[in-house]
């Protein structure tokens, strides 16, 4: 009798806590025929915490484009603080190795100082990712830059730059050989 009671309990824990399949997230397989459309939304609201690099206060894009073997410390302080009347949500403070110097740039002034492209309609994308932010406040460290790929498309007249990183994974990828063409004879 105990264990049956044990066996009952858990079965009963088991279907409580177990995660459920709902209409919406059903399995996908190459026969479906309804199109999955996801809508990115980014969250805006809310304070930001404010990044300081060696001490500089800079964008919070930082913290995506710099060499993270090249970073010595993180400190992070709660609570909210008021510089140059901006409020923010509290206080990240990267220190890089003393041998390393991050040379920041904005992405407006990489594509004025290493490309010919015109300030029209032009979209950015790192490492995969579109940027969605100020173009003149988003900064990137040069020196972890691998690559710069510039994609004019016709319709519409648009622009994609493309920087990759110098990620581990991105020069693997760049110091691979891919042969392509019909078999060998």
């Amino acid at each position: 009798m105990k264990k049956f009671i044990i066996i009952v309990v858990l079965i009963l824990t088991a279907n409580a806590f177990g995660q459920k399949k709902t209409e919406n997230s059903q399995a996908i397989s190459e026969q479906d025929t309804i199109i999955k459309v996801v809508q990115v939304i980014k969250y805006k609201g809310g304070k930001k915490p404010a990044y300081f690099l060696n001490g500089e206060l800079v964008n919070q894009s930082i913290s995506n484009f710099l060499d993270p073997n090249k970073i010595e410390s993180v400190k992070v302080e709660k609570g909210d603080i008021d510089i140059n009347n901006t409020k923010y949500s509290g206080k990240i403070t990267i220190e890089t190795k003393k041998d390393y110097k991050p040379n920041l740039i904005s992405l407006n002034e990489l594509r004025k100082r290493y490309t010919t492209v015109q300030e029209n309609a032009v979209i950015y994308q790192i490492d995969n990712e579109i940027i969605d932010a100020d173009y003149d406040k988003y900064v990137i460290d040069k020196n972890y830059i691998l690559k710069i790929t510039i994609n004019k498309l016709e319709n519409p007249n648009l622009t994609v730059i493309k920087v990759i990183s110098k990620s581990e994974e991105n020069i693997k990828k760049s110091n691979e050989i891919i042969i392509r063409g019909d078999s060998i004879r």
